[in-house]
């Protein structure tokens, strides 16, 4: 069974509510770039969750799980 919850994020300083307890490494770089070009760009996706001083990232294919006023920092490059 899901617990699911409305929770207030922050991606590239802009809020957004996700309804769920987990968020991926997609769905974050989707908040920041919609429709990402997963192909020709990479993207470097970070983390801060300011209650518990916890920060990191998160690569392709990863989770994590998502806590109230959590921000994200999504930094697009072009492949060369």
């Amino acid at each position: 069974m899901s617990k699911e919850k409305n929770v207030q994020i922050f991606v590239n300083g802009r809020e957004q509510t996700v309804l769920k307890e987990k968020i991926t490494y997609e769905e974050v770089v989707a908040y920041a770039y919609p429709n990402p070009d997963f192909d020709n760009n990479t993207y470097k996706v970070t983390y801060f969750k300011k209650d518990d001083k916890h920060e990191g990232s998160l690569a392709k294919g990863q989770d994590v799980e998502v806590k109230a006023g959590m921000s994200f920092t999504v930094i697009r490059a072009v492949r060369s």
